[in-house]
């Protein structure tokens, strides 16, 4: 009789423990897959511009599009679709109505924050430097306009930079377009250009142009930029997508994968963008 009641004793244990292995097991499964049920196609949508985005046989390339495939692929995500539109107009009225899901880099403002939502995570900040001859590195430098007041300023009409550079004092030569400062600086008609980073970098690259100019640190401009959900998107589970988006990009962050991105795209001048964004 004894060893019956040990036996049943024994029995109802093991129940009590399978039923809470199967309970934590499938609290489990919620937490690590919150995004698996009811999923359909993700839409993802951007400007293209590169390095960030751009497509060739309409196959997705760029910085943006290798960031949020890693996030993806972490996420066990592989039912998506990135998809470039013509124009900022555009992009925003699909995000607005729901037409897509995500919208790749955007900054963040109060009248975008209405119909997007934002991560806590910002995957890039990007930059508007000014750009120098080489030559010129080591004699001109910025940390305060007045340093710029001797040097021949040029900037593109229609680019706002800062409101503080406009109004700088500074003899500032406008061109009708931003292409044609770096020609122009490099004609010796400027010393000093304000430029977008990224994509100045990025094109000088391309042209052979690289080794004939230098950048000024610190910016003249930094914004972060955030790759955002559409409120009006029916996706499932988007608050549980963030909350793991932002977990990804900071681990991205910390592994160094984001560093490596960025410097399969712009070779060292990638890690060293990468080093000023995050280790100074």
């Amino acid at each position: 009789m004894a060893r019956c009641r040990k036996f049943v004793h024994m029995a109802r244990l093991l129940r009590y423990r399978l039923e809470n292995l199967c309970a934590l097991t499938a609290a489990l499964c919620v937490i690590a897959f919150p995004l698996a049920a009811n999923a359909r196609t993700l839409i993802i949508e951007g400007l293209s511009e590169a390095p960030l985005k751009w497509m060739v046989d309409r196959d997705p390339r760029g910085i943006d599009i290798d960031i949020m495939t890693e996030v993806l692929n972490d996420m066990g995500i592989t039912d998506y679709r990135f998809q470039l539109v013509d124009n900022g107009r555009r992009l925003l009225h699909n995000a607005q109505n729901g037409s897509s899901d995500i919208i790749l880099t955007l900054s963040q403002n109060a009248e975008r924050s209405q119909y997007l939502q934002y991560p806590d995570e910002a995957h890039l900040l990007l930059d508007w430097r000014f750009a120098v001859r080489i030559e010129d590195r080591d004699r001109i430098t910025f940390s305060d306009f007045s340093d710029l007041a001797r040097h021949r300023v040029g900037a593109a009409a229609e680019y706002s930079y800062t409101d503080t550079f406009w109004q700088s004092g500074l003899d500032i030569e406008i061109v009708a377009k931003n292409d044609l400062l770096i020609p122009m600086l490099l004609e010796n008609r400027f010393d000093v250009v304000p430029v977008n980073y990224l994509s100045t970098l990025y094109e000088t690259l391309r042209n052979g142009q690289r080794e004939q100019i230098a950048f000024i640190y610190p910016p003249l401009r930094r914004a972060p930029y955030y790759n955002v959900f559409s409120k009006a998107s029916d996706y499932p589970d988007k608050d549980a997508f963030l909350k793991r988006y932002d977990q990804i990009i900071r681990e991205m962050r910390n592994e160094g994968r984001l560093a490596t991105i960025f410097q399969v795209s712009l070779g060292p001048d990638g890690l060293d963008w990468w080093q000023s964004q995050y280790q100074n």
